[in-house]
């Protein structure tokens, strides 16, 4: 237990004890919080710039280990502080009720004795003057009736119940709080393990579920609120406010768009330590039972397989997201936040090289066809090379931000990426999202340009046409097959930023009206005019030719390195005109 609960504890109890240690976990988890993003972005960097070889590699690899235990202190940290606060709340209401049984027996002229037990005077109202003792009560017992009963001794039996009954209360919440504080001990080792993560997991939940009277005083997020309302709702807490739904809610803080890029990164980046371990877990488990059913692997069972197989691509992505968010500093790769990550269906991950929040320039691109988790390290590095491309032809004094969005589940067959379903599905999607980046914006606006590849230029197309007012400055269309409309005009922004620009030897991109690439179009191509051709009324930029070998190489050449559309494409984020193309219409 965390006190003695007795009356003469619970009287001389200041809640704020209590409230002041919340707030030192608090500072505490802030401390482990800055120190991971020291390590992160200062130090392993400053390292890495000076110093090589197989040492800088083994100390690498330690201290991204010990940011892990900075990240973990600081989940258990926070954790520790809102079930504080809890406590000190649940208490604070034991003591107000003994306070006023207190207070108001005092005012009817009953002593309140040392123990909680209430002692009444004699009353003498009796015919004849006969006089009826008084006495000591305690809580506990019911009121008394008949004749012969001294008025004053239920009075007091009334009142030492309610202090008892305060008491009881506040043993209660002693109890409950006392068992989760002692489930939020962490290890007595350095090492976080999978564990670990996952036990963080059922501390949240089980703190969560304690501190319901807690939370009622802090505001819920609007239910499925617009990015304005997540943001004003996310404004109007205080900072202990945040911090405690922050610690307690940190998987869905990470989705509200609207909120501040980098408290959607610190929650996403537990989902992502907390997901990985949990896969790596359950694959542990599925692969005990396999080798158990046939330890020489003769007699696997096929469903064990398929999940084993299932888990291994999820956890490929995963990986794969921890190892960028791990290569700040390199190549000159700014700090990389995570806005966006799960394994639902091929899974989906939102990377941003640099802060959002802060650049002059926003791009975000939106990825095609075959697009998914276990694979998406190539995907953020286009969004890392338009990023450095960008920043060494552009304004050094201006800063910038690369988004990578999979925020949608991308086709994965040519029976769906015949079909606007998907499209129709991600563009409301990606409309939010975007709307959430000019929201938690700070300063001036950015210069956000929208890039579309492949299908997902249909997505980036439809959400354009659908938004009289879409929140994007300019468009880039790569590799497309069309955008949903015919006409440039149609898409909300001014014809003069909607830049398109294909390889001649891009398949996807020059879909004939019929062939066997195209077996679904009749006379049309499936998606609208191409977006390159005059009559769409967009602006041209030049692209490389690529190779005709294998058939779709050219459907991935625009971001190969220094070419001439990275290149192209980068002086369009910059807001000026391509090296190569056609001419301004």
């Amino acid at each position: 237990m965390i006190l003695a609960v007795d009356y003469a504890t619970l009287k001389a109890l200041k809640p704020s004890d209590f409230e002041n240690a919340a707030d030192g976990y608090r500072k505490a988890g802030s401390m482990a919080s800055q120190a991971k993003d020291d390590l992160y972005n200062q130090i392993i960097p400053g390292m890495q710039k000076s110093l090589r070889g197989e040492a800088l590699d083994a100390a690498v690899r330690q201290l991204r280990d010990l940011s892990k235990n900075f990240q973990y202190a600081q989940v258990e940290c926070g954790l520790i502080s809102a079930a504080l606060n809890a406590f000190a709340l649940e208490l604070r209401l034991a003591k107000v009720k003994l306070d006023l049984a207190v207070g108001d027996a005092t005012d009817a002229h009953l002593q309140v004795r040392e123990d909680g037990s209430i002692s009444y005077a004699a009353w003498s109202g009796q015919p004849g003057n006969v006089s009826i003792p008084g006495g000591i009560v305690s809580g506990g017992t019911p009121l008394v009736q008949g004749p012969g009963i001294n008025p004053n001794h239920n009075a007091a039996q009334t009142y030492a119940n309610r202090i008892s009954e305060a008491v009881k209360e506040a043993t209660e919440v002693d109890t409950k709080w006392s068992a989760k504080l002692k489930n939020l001990e962490a290890d007595d080792d350095l090492t976080v393990s999978d564990r670990d993560w996952i036990n963080t997991r059922h501390d949240m939940r089980s703190t969560l579920k304690g501190a319901a009277d807690y939370l009622n005083l802090i505001l819920e997020p609007p239910k499925d609120g617009t990015p304005e309302e997540n943001a004003k709702w996310w404004e109007g807490l205080t900072e202990e406010q945040r911090s405690d739904y922050l610690s307690l809610n940190l998987a869905t803080v990470g989705t509200l768009d609207g909120l501040p890029s980098e408290v959607r990164d610190e929650g996403n980046r537990y989902s992502l330590r907390a997901s990985t371990a949990r896969w790596e877990m359950e694959r542990e488990r599925l692969v005990m039972m396999r080798d158990l059913i046939s330890p020489d692997g003769r007699y696997v069972s096929s469903s064990i397989a398929s999940k084993i197989r299932d888990i291994d691509k999820k956890l490929a992505g995963l990986n794969q997201v921890q190892q960028h968010l791990d290569s700040t500093g390199e190549k000159s790769i700014p700090e990389l936040y995570l806005l966006g990550i799960d394994t639902e269906k091929n899974g989906h991950a939102i990377v941003s090289v640099g802060n959002p929040d802060e650049a002059d320039n926003v791009t975000t691109y939106v990825p095609g066809m075959n697009t998914k988790l276990e694979t998406i390290g190539s995907d953020i590095e286009r969004a890392e090379s338009l990023y450095t491309h960008s920043v060494a032809l552009g304004d050094p004094d201006k800063k910038y931000a690369s988004l990578m969005w999979l925020g949608y589940d991308a086709p994965q067959n040519p029976v769906a990426v015949a079909k606007e379903d998907l499209a129709n599905q991600g563009s409301p999607v990606l409309n939010d999202f975007l709307d959430g980046l000019q929201v938690s914006h700070q300063g001036e606006p950015a210069n956000d340009t929208l890039l579309g590849h492949s299908y997902g230029s249909l997505v980036s197309g439809k959400m354009l046409s659908g938004d009289e007012t879409p929140p994007v400055d300019a468009v880039i269309f790569v590799g497309s097959p069309g955008v949903g409309v015919d006409h440039a005009a149609d898409l909300n922004v001014p014809p003069e930023n909607v830049w398109a620009g294909k390889s001649r030897n891009d398949l996807v991109a020059s879909l004939p009206t019929r062939s066997v690439y195209n077996p679904w179009s009749w006379g049309e191509r499936p998606f609208g005019v191409d977006p390159t051709e005059p009559r769409f009324g967009g602006q041209q930029f030049g692209v490389q030719d690529g190779s005709k070998w294998p058939p779709f190489a050219a459907h991935s050449l625009y971001w190969d390195e220094n070419s001439e559309s990275l290149k192209n494409m980068a002086l369009i984020v910059n807001g000026e005109y391509p090296m190569t193309g056609g001419e301004p219409q």
